[in-house]
């Protein structure tokens, strides 16, 4: 009988190849590197006026940081780089040690609802993420909504982010979705143990969080906008040079920042995904410099074109015709296209995405 696998990762280095291994410490060295978005400052001082908000109090006699706590809304479209940026700020902060760390007793955890946010939902997933076992948790939603706000007493949290929050929009019934941002604006108003609250999420969260005004007059709201050729393809050149650098392959400048505006559409106008696009190509040449050597054939270092239409092409599954690396016309491809073939009809308010996309061009 073979021995049990204590850990599936550890298993699956175990078994990796000499070339695998060795793609995967490249990967990470260029995974790893962060681009800071231009409102990555903003929204750290925000981050920062929170802070200071749950240690002010408008009355001596009662315990500083007793009163309302603040909230900070961030806003951009997928792919944007919300995640990434908010997960670096927090990393960085010297009021959040060992964030990330499961039982670290950090004082602000982050939350990501499963799937369309009910409030039950909500509660269930938070304190999954508080240590709390979910076979204990009642189903009575007045009752989850209390348990949350003591589960984060009990573990010391003062700061909760929820990130992908426009699940909250995504029932139907308009009553949960009440309920949800009702939740939210009594964690912050509770008088004995307020919350900070952290949202991020797509356009559609603030259309929802600015219906309801006593959770809306709460939050700041810092909206990430979306890339354009005219502005940041000098920027995106650079970080395909820097990627590049760390993955040990050469790239000239002016080639880099011939691919850069291909980049950009590729990846939908959006920083984060932008940076995928070149992550997915670099792996790309790896392979492809490792089959080389293995057959004495002189290996091309440089990541090429060819490299990024490859990557997309897996990606996606898309023809040359609508591979915005191959087409002649590639600003007249959809970035937003999987596969070809019949699509399915949507209702034009459903790609709000793909509408932004193209004006963007300029």
């Amino acid at each position: 009988m073979r021995d049990a696998i204590a850990s599936p990762l550890d298993h699956f280095r175990s078994v990796a190849t000499g070339d695998q291994r060795e793609r995967i410490e490249v990967m990470q060295r260029v995974r790893g590197a962060y681009f800071r978005h231009p409102k990555h400052e903003e929204v750290a001082e925000h981050v920062d006026e929170l802070l200071e908000h749950l240690l002010e109090h408008t009355d001596a006699r009662v315990e500083c940081g007793s009163e309302e706590a603040s909230g900070i809304a961030v806003i951009g479209e997928s792919g944007a780089g919300k995640s990434t940026m908010l997960r670096r700020i927090f990393l960085e902060h010297p009021a959040f040690p060992r964030y990330g760390v499961i039982g670290s007793r950090c004082p602000l955890v982050t939350v990501k609802p499963e799937g369309a946010c009910t409030l039950d939902r909500f509660a269930i997933d938070t304190l999954r993420k508080l240590g709390m076992p979910v076979q204990a948790v009642p189903r009575q939603e007045q009752r989850l909504a209390h348990m949350v706000r003591g589960q984060l007493r009990l573990m010391g949290v003062k700061v909760l982010h929820i990130d992908e929050a426009h699940h909250i929009t995504q029932p139907a019934n308009s009553i949960q979705i009440k309920k949800i941002l009702n939740t939210f604006k009594c964690l912050m108003i509770d008088d004995e143990w307020p919350i900070g609250l952290i949202l991020s999420g797509i356009p559609e969260l603030r259309q929802v969080l600015e219906g309801e005004r006593q959770v809306a007059r709460r939050l700041a709201f810092v909206p990430l906008a979306g890339l354009t050729i005219a502005s940041d393809a000098r920027k995106v050149g650079k970080i395909v040079q820097q990627l590049s650098g760390l993955a040990k392959l050469g790239i000239s400048a002016v080639h880099a920042d011939a691919l850069a505006p291909r980049i950009i559409h590729a990846g939908g106008y959006q920083l984060g995904c932008a940076i995928e696009r070149v992550h997915e190509a670099i792996r790309v040449r790896l392979k492809r410099n490792l089959r080389r050597l293995s057959t004495d054939t002189p290996s091309p270092d440089p990541l090429i074109l060819d490299d990024f239409a490859t990557a997309y092409a897996r990606k996606t599954g898309v023809e040359a015709e609508d591979n915005p690396f191959l087409a002649h016309d590639w600003e007249a491809t959809d970035p937003f296209r999987v596969l070809n073939g019949p699509q399915p009809i949507e209702d034009e308010d459903d790609r709000p995405s793909k509408r932004s996309a193209k004006k963007r061009k300029g």
